[in-house]
């Protein structure tokens, strides 16, 4: 099985990626989504066997956070969507080489004449394109109309006709200024492999938010010509689109090169020309790569639907408490005390004090009851306090026999949170680690362990909308009321149900 990588899997693109692989090679593909979106977020969801949320890519974290990625899923191919990833993660890529994973994006030899509009335009005029009139501000004539575009843009933002007196207010150092063109807009839609190339032309009749709507489907040798004689001087992807419309000569030039897949790339497939099957063969080695790329493909039109997906249902949610609920901590309660008792020298048997404690006392009252004098005891119930939650104690606690079966019985049906008192975070995130219980809580909640635990429990649960508590205290059941909600009790806690339904 091949296992493929989409970034900003919520595009377009992506999605209609995705979809084909699933649809016409679903056993021969696992396929991974990275977004910076929530994954109930991104409508590709339905089709990934994995996904990750990630940073943008514009920030320091993104690059390892796929390489990560990529090694932990042992991925195979990597697809960049964005001219952001292609410029991260192009074929030569020596981390990935190392990672064994074949990028399908373009090459590093290429990525300096991508690097903007201005070198692009740059190389097109070279090789003999014809691309748009250019301009220098100081050639621009008062209430002429001209197209200004970011030298640095992706797609169409920011590009818009503007007048010499709409160029002032920008710092047109960082634009590009060309001849106005006129429609017919049409992206051609390329696949390349050894040397041979299949086109596609899609007229724009009708577009929103930049991606076509609308479209005119048909052939043409002439253009088709120019990206043969763009393919004979470029490395390139093995799909990228050029963009065309008339000049005032009413001769087609290259207004933008996408070296990427398309957001309109269903359109062209709704109309028979299914260039993801033809990238699904090279990943797979198979043969026939151009036979769902024929090339007698008749004029016709292609309107896109939009439909609406569920990506989540929001489940009810139920909390959790951990000490004495998931984790029994019972022993390290007995041996933090038998440790401070033994620098105070006194022989006490401490293996009743959790039985002790569960009819509401606390180690002050067990301490008492076995002679030690009050303030002796309370002096040896502020040490406990403050070394119970050191790291080498929390190594004594583990996981009740029935705790991941009553969590997974629980998740089924109900998204789970963790609230939990306690005064050393780390120590509570490792333990939480260490006995992998993250997987099965959207959140986790902690709060200090003070006089005010409850009331910062009760305030959770009220803001979470929590339907359940389950917990094993008289706080967790208190809490529990104060937000107007149901508590289950777990009995093997550290109080007992008399205790914890007292009051509560």
């Amino acid at each position: 099985m091949i296992k493929l990588l989409l970034l900003s899997v919520g595009t377009n693109a992506c999605y209609h990626t995705a979809k084909i692989l699933k649809e016409k090679f679903s056993s021969e593909f696992y396929i991974v989504g990275a977004d910076i979106n929530n994954k109930y977020l991104v409508p590709t969801y339905q089709y990934l066997d994995a996904f990750y949320k990630v940073s943008y890519s514009s920030s320091p974290e993104y690059y390892k956070e796929v390489l990560d990625i990529c090694a932990k899923e042992k991925i195979n191919f990597l697809l960049p969507s964005l001219d952001t990833d292609q410029k991260l993660f192009y074929p030569e890529n020596k981390d990935l080489i190392n990672l064994g994973v074949v990028s399908l994006g373009t090459s590093v030899d290429t990525l300096p004449i991508y690097d903007n509009k201005a070198t692009m335009n740059h190389f097109l005029d070279k090789i003999g394109l014809p691309i748009p009139k250019q301009y220098s501000f100081k050639e621009c004539q008062t209430n002429k109309l001209y197209m200004v575009k970011p030298i640095n843009g992706v797609g169409s933002i920011d590009a818009a006709l503007r007048t010499i007196d709409d160029m002032k207010l920008l710092d047109i150092s960082n634009f590009i200024i060309q001849e106005r063109c006129m429609e017919p807009e049409v992206t051609m839609e390329c696949f390349y492999l050894n040397g041979k190339i299949s086109t596609i032309c899609r007229e724009r009749i009708a577009t929103k938010a930049g991606v076509c709507i609308k479209a005119r489907i048909f052939k043409n040798k002439v253009l088709e010509d120019m990206a043969i004689n763009f393919v004979s001087h470029l490395k390139v992807p093995h799909i990228f689109n050029l963009q065309f419309m008339k000049n005032a000569q009413e001769n087609f030039v290259i207004t933008d090169v996408n070296l990427r897949t398309a957001g309109g790339m269903s359109l062209s497939c709704a109309a028979g020309w299914d260039e993801a099957s033809a990238l699904a063969k090279i990943m797979l080695n198979k043969e026939g790569v151009f036979d769902t790329l024929p090339d007698n493909i008749v004029e016709q039109y292609v309107v896109r639907v939009y439909h609406d997906i569920v990506t989540k249902k929001n489940k009810q949610i139920v909390a959790f408490d951990l000490d004495g609920t998931l984790l029994d901590s019972r022993k390290r309660h007995q041996i933090v005390l038998d440790d401070i008792l033994k620098r105070y020298k006194i022989e006490i048997d401490v293996s009743g004090l959790v039985e002790f404690k569960r009819s509401g006392k606390n180690n002050i009252d067990f301490l008492i009851s076995k002679g030690v004098d009050k303030k002796v005891a309370e002096d040896i119930q502020n040490e406990w306090i403050s070394r119970i939650e050191n790291t080498e104690y929390l190594e004594l606690d583990m996981l009740y026999p029935e705790t991941i079966d009553l969590l997974k019985i629980y998740s089924k049906e109900n998204d789970l949170i963790l609230v939990t008192a306690r005064n050393n975070k780390t120590g509570l995130e490792n333990q939480i680690d260490k006995f992998n219980l993250r997987q099965y809580f959207q959140k986790i909640f902690i709060v200090p362990s003070n006089k005010n635990t409850t009331v910062q429990k009760a305030k959770i649960l009220k803001d979470q909308n929590v339907i359940l508590m389950i917990g094993d205290t008289y706080s967790d059941a208190l809490a529990a009321k104060k937000a107007g909600i149901e508590f289950r009790f777990h009995e093997n806690g550290f109080h007992s149900e008399t205790i914890v339904y007292k009051g509560a």
